[in-house]
């Protein structure tokens, strides 16, 4: 029940979300800190990655999200740029854990009509 295409496919975009989380505070952690350069995780990569079944395994997720972070030397950093992108991840990640949270009430509506 739990090994199927789109559970997998929600826990590797899960992942991803938690990984840029990680990414994106270290860039604030670092925002003073002279030479450091910008990391992100590439979401279009990641993508690819599911739609050519690179995600079927855990080592496959883990690879997948490593092939995906990617260093940003396209300038500075700001407070207000990485702060937008703290959001926007927040806000990715609330919508994921929404869909996950549907998902099971409509399993677990299912469960109770089969049960009654």
């Amino acid at each position: 029940m739990f090994n199927t295409e789109g559970f997998r496919t929600t826990k590797v975009l899960t992942d991803a979300l938690i990984q840029r989380q990680e990414l994106l505070s270290n860039n604030l952690t670092n925002i003073e800190t002279k030479n450091y350069i910008r990391q992100d995780l590439d979401f279009g990569q990641v993508l690819s990655g599911l739609k050519s079944n690179l995600a079927q395994s855990e080592e496959g997720n883990s690879s997948l999200l490593a092939t995906s972070r990617y260093r940003d030397y396209s300038g500075k950093m700001t407070l207000e740029s990485e702060m937008s992108k703290l959001y926007d991840n927040h806000l990715r990640y609330t919508l994921m854990i929404k869909s996950i949270s549907h998902h099971f009430e409509h399993m677990k509506k299912a469960l109770e009509v089969r049960a009654s």
